[in-house]
C-alpha cells in the first residue's frame, strides 16, 4: 500500500504536469487574438514556458510509480532545455517556422520555475 506522502507526491507531480499542459495548450488561443498585440506575444513564449516547465515533472512522475529516489532533477531540467533549444533551432531551418529567442528565453524560464518548484515542494518537504 502506499504511503500518504507518496499519494502527496504524485499528487503535486501530476498538478505540475497538468498546468504544464494547459499552458502549451494556449498555443491554439492565438488565432483569436489576431488583433492585440500584448496578448499574442504572452500566447506567444506560454507554450514553451508551459512544456519546459511540465517535462522534468514526467522525469519524477516515473520515479515516483516506480517507487525510486527523486535523484537527477537537474539532469532532467538541463535535458529538457537542450530538447527545447534544439526544436527551436529547428524551426529556424524548416519552412513557415519561426525562429524566437524569447521561445528560447521561455523555456530556460521555465525549466528554472520547475526546478525551484521542485526543491520548494518537494524536496523540502522531504516525502520519503
Amino acid at each position: 500500500m502506499e504511503s500518504i506522502d507518496t499519494k502527496k507526491e504524485q499528487k503535486i507531480v501530476a498538478t505540475s504536469i497538468v498546468v504544464g499542459m494547459m499552458l502549451y495548450l494556449s498555443k491554439f488561443l492565438r488565432p483569436y487574438f489576431g488583433s492585440n498585440d500584448f496578448v499574442l506575444f504572452i500566447l506567444g513564449f506560454l507554450p514553451n514556458f508551459g512544456l519546459a516547465f511540465a517535462m522534468p515533472f514526467i522525469y519524477a512522475s516515473n520515479r515516483i510509480r516506480l517507487n525510486k529516489p527523486l535523484e537527477h532533477f537537474v539532469i532532467s531540467c538541463i535535458g529538457t532545455f537542450l530538447l527545447m533549444i534544439l526544436n527551436e533551432i529547428r524551426d529556424k531551418y524548416q519552412p513557415d517556422r519561426v525562429f524566437d529567442w524569447y521561445d528560447i528565453y521561455a523555456s530556460f524560464f521555465g525549466v528554472v520555475f520547475s526546478f525551484f518548484v521542485f526543491n520548494k515542494i518537494l524536496k523540502n518537504n522531504s516525502f520519503k
